[in-house]
């Protein structure tokens, strides 16, 4: 009898240590995320990378300025989990993109050579806002949950990264002389886009396509929720984004070739370093920015979104 005692709790305890175990991986099975539909939204900071500006990815963000007025974008998006490793993100957003060549301030100030690059973007005295509608589809890859069976496919906090396609459409403004007062460019033509004669560029259209790559890290709060941050950098096919882009033309050409106003408004707005006194009124074909290069923008946001389904069934096995 004591023996079968004996045995009969050895065989208890082992069956509650089984229970035991099965009960914690069903519990980190929580955070594997199941296949299904998630909602969520997306709230950041916005950077237009283009001609007006810095030239330098550290001044832009360190110089004393950058804090004056800043870009902010955000949006809502749908999420399927075909895999944990693997989901597809449907999103919309809008928001705005900034820069001016008063970033540079802190290099022209303190550079003895008024040639230099900081110094000339700053005599330029440009600046670009854009209103941006966008839609996008992203393809993340999470790559700790490849295996989900693994120890870090279980981990709360995950990295991850992501590529896709974006189709945006954006409305440039610049300020006109040495106002204030922004002014919609997109029919002033300030570089003769569409002008008659050789020499000018086409016009462009504010509907565009772009690449976006993003990086992030998101936390699983609980079964439902899901908090995370990441930056994603968008690749433009245009070189308008910031209106900047090829040769100053003469105000001649903006009268032949636009209506009375808005040759006049063209006329403050495409040239004015000289309001500044920092330099002379350009000539036509002297370079307004650096042709052929093609502009970017991006966002770092907070991410948060929903699981709908919560079923924490093991369906990849």
């Amino acid at each position: 009898m004591h023996a079968r005692f004996t045995r009969n709790l050895l065989m208890l305890c082992f069956g509650m240590a089984l229970a035991h175990t099965s009960s914690a991986q069903n519990a980190a099975r929580i955070y594997v995320e199941p296949d299904g539909w998630s909602i969520g939204t997306t709230l950041g900071e916005s950077d237009m990378w283009g001609n007006v500006g810095t030239k330098s990815v550290l001044e832009h963000y360190i110089n004393s300025k950058y804090f004056n007025r800043m870009g902010f974008m955000g949006g809502m998006f749908g999420r399927y989990t075909v895999h944990p490793c693997f989901a597809i993100r449907l999103g919309v957003n809008y928001g705005q993109l900034y820069a001016t060549d008063k970033w540079n301030y802190d290099l022209a100030k303190n550079s003895a050579n008024q040639g230099t690059d900081a110094y000339q973007r700053y005599a330029r005295n440009q600046d670009a806002l854009d209103d941006v509608f966008e839609g996008e589809i992203l393809f993340e890859l999470t790559p700790k949950r490849f295996n989900p069976e693994s120890r870090g496919a279980s981990r709360k906090g995950q990295p991850y990264i992501a590529a896709g396609f974006t189709y945006f459409h954006f409305e440039p403004f610049s300020t006109a002389a040495n106002t204030t007062t922004w002014v919609k460019t997109y029919d002033l033509d300030l570089e003769g886009e569409g002008f008659k004669g050789p020499g000018y560029p086409p016009k462009y259209s504010l509907w565009q396509p772009a690449i976006p790559l993003a990086i992030g890290y998101r936390w699983d709060i609980g079964e439902h929720l899901n908090l995370g941050v990441e930056y994603m950098y968008r690749y433009c096919f245009t070189s308008y984004l910031d209106g900047v882009s090829g040769k100053y033309v003469s105000d001649a050409a903006f009268q032949e070739n636009l209506s009375p106003s808005n040759a006049a408004l063209a006329e403050v707005t495409a040239d004015k370093g000289h309001y500044t006194g920092l330099e002379a009124p350009n000539a036509a074909g002297n370079l307004r920015g650096v042709p052929g290069v093609k502009d970017s923008y991006s966002t770092l946001s907070i991410v948060l979104y929903y699981k709908i389904n919560t079923n924490t069934r093991t369906w990849w096995k």
